[in-house]
């Protein structure tokens, strides 16, 4: 699973609060909270100035890579340089939406703020209303932006949200939620968490509580609901002043599972999209398990079953279910654990009942511009769109048993966008890759290249043409997988810039 990098800015400048100091051991307090031993944590120094700190934050960024980041302050403000970076990565915001958990909408100008307080206008300057040095150079969109459990809007901030048309949902419903995400067309979400989201009755370590605010449990399904659904492509936590230790064991018990279901999304619909570009002849969704089997072909993925995101206490009932789907076909029980890291219970109540292993496999991502700049072409690449010839060259390059079958029952089925690239020597393909695009993101698929011809720039030259074509799409954002016992691909993908997402592997009953 991709690291978490916990980027901590101590910043309490922007805050109204009388006791705003305290947020600084705040950020310290979360960060350790959610710091993980294989991750990377981050403190940004303060700036003189609020500008200053965003660029610090910046810097911090750049430095996290492919990693899942959480930013934690700290006041509101530290959400700057975070959310900005977030939706010039995505689509130039147009795939991003921000979902802001607050009781306060921040949506204040500095003409028209109470206290003239920056947390109290970060919201509006990251839609283009702001103190100018602070503006970002890609504002969000009011309708990009969803308010969440906000209940304490100031006369201009209402004004504000009604003449935009903010989405606002003010009560618990992770429906609600889920479905005003869903008409923005966004496939990735920025989570905002201030802590003052939740009811002072439950937790009062904030500057300015608000009544009436989510329980714990309700802020968890919210975004359990969202992780399930979209890439969670970022998080922020903020307005900790630490003054009661019991406030501090809730989030001790509440923040590390909620930041481990968003550091879980992106796996989760990369393997959605993995096997909507892989599709498969006879497909059931049962219980959020999905049952696949391609007849004549023998690859795992084709005929295999994928686990939802969260498996359900009726786990027997469905195991039963699914181990009838392939005894009807004679096909062993074969179950895709995927991602590997969120379904740890799961893989141990089949190994414990003797489902041997097997297939370890590693996905790798990266981003398309960064690749093209990493790797150069040494051949020049055709795109081939006949189907027949497509399965000339994939038989011919793929050299399994069940080759022509893969291109008949799989190849010819993938969804648009897709492409079939081939490096050429002379007459020969030498080399081809699989391209399929789907909400942002690109797979790679059936790379080979001929044994004849490896090692002298074909792979490296196909990643290059992969990548421009990913741009184009545009779909900029790379997955691909590759076994674990695989060390040469392995080291050509990491070497040219592929960093780890997750890993799966297969159970399958004896």
């Amino acid at each position: 699973m991709s690291e978490v990098a916990v980027v901590e800015v101590p910043q309490w400048q922007g805050s109204s609060s009388p006791t705003a100091t305290l947020l600084s051991e705040g950020a310290m307090m979360l960060g350790a909270l959610i710091a993980e031993p294989e991750g990377v944590e981050i403190t940004v120094p303060l700036g003189g100035t609020l500008a200053e700190t965003a660029r610090h934050v910046h810097e911090a960024l750049s430095t996290a890579g492919e990693r899942f980041v959480v930013t934690v302050g700290g006041d509101c403000g530290v959400e700057l340089a975070p959310i900005s970076a977030a939706a010039r990565r995505h689509e130039g915001g147009n795939g991003l939406a921000v979902v802001w958990f607050d009781a306060h909408g921040d949506l204040n100008t500095p003409a028209s703020s109470p206290s003239g307080a920056f947390h109290g206008m970060v919201l509006r300057t990251l839609l283009g209303e702001g103190p100018p040095d602070l503006v970002p150079e890609l504002p969000l969109r009011p309708e990009q932006v969803i308010l969440a459990g906000v209940r304490a809007l100031d006369p201009a901030e209402q004004d504000y949200v009604d003449a935009t048309g903010i989405t606002h949902i003010a009560k618990p419903d992770p429906a609600a939620l889920v479905e005003a995400i869903r008409r923005t067309g966004a496939t990735a979400v920025y989570i905002h968490i201030d802590l003052d989201v939740l009811d002072p009755r439950t937790f009062t370590s904030v500057g300015v509580p608000e009544p009436d605010g989510f329980l714990p449990d309700e802020l968890v399904d919210h975004v359990v609901a969202l992780a399930e659904r979209f890439d969670v492509v970022g998080l922020g936590i903020t307005e900790y002043e630490p003054t009661r230790p019991e406030d501090h064991l809730l989030l001790a018990s509440l923040l590390p599972p909620l930041v481990r279901q968003c550091r879980n999304s992106t796996p989760w619909q990369i393997e959605q999209r993995a096997a909507l570009a892989w599709p498969a002849t006879v497909v059931e969704r049962h219980e959020g398990w999905l049952l696949r089997h391609t007849p004549g072909t023998t690859r795992k993925r084709s005929n295999s079953a994928l686990p939802p995101f969260h498996v359900s206490t009726n786990l027997e009932q469905e195991l039963h279910h699914i181990q009838n789907f392939y005894r009807e076909r004679d096909l062993p029980l074969r179950i895709q654990v995927s991602p590997a890291e969120a379904h740890p219970q799961l893989d141990g109540l089949l190994a414990h009942r003797g489902y041997h292993l097997t297939g370890k496999t590693r996905v790798l991502i990266a981003g398309a511009a960064d690749l093209v700049n990493r790797v150069a072409p040494v051949f020049p690449v055709v795109p081939i769109d006949h189907h027949a010839r497509r399965a000339d060259v994939f038989r011919s390059l793929d050299q399994h048993s069940d080759s022509r079958l893969i291109a008949d029952k799989v190849i010819a089925h993938i969804p648009d966008p897709m492409a079939f690239l081939v490096v050429v020597h002379g007459d020969e393909a030498v080399g081809m890759v699989l391209l399929a695009a789907h909400t942002g993101w690109t797979g790679i698929f059936a790379m080979a290249t001929h044994p004849d011809h490896r090692r002298n720039g074909v792979a490296t030259t196909l990643l290059h043409a992969a990548a421009q074509w990913a741009l184009a799409q545009p779909a900029p954002r790379l997955y691909l997988q590759v076994e674990e016992d695989n060390g040469p691909a392995y080291g050509l993908y990491t070497r040219s810039g592929f960093t780890p997402s997750h890993s799966y592997h297969y159970r399958v009953r004896p």
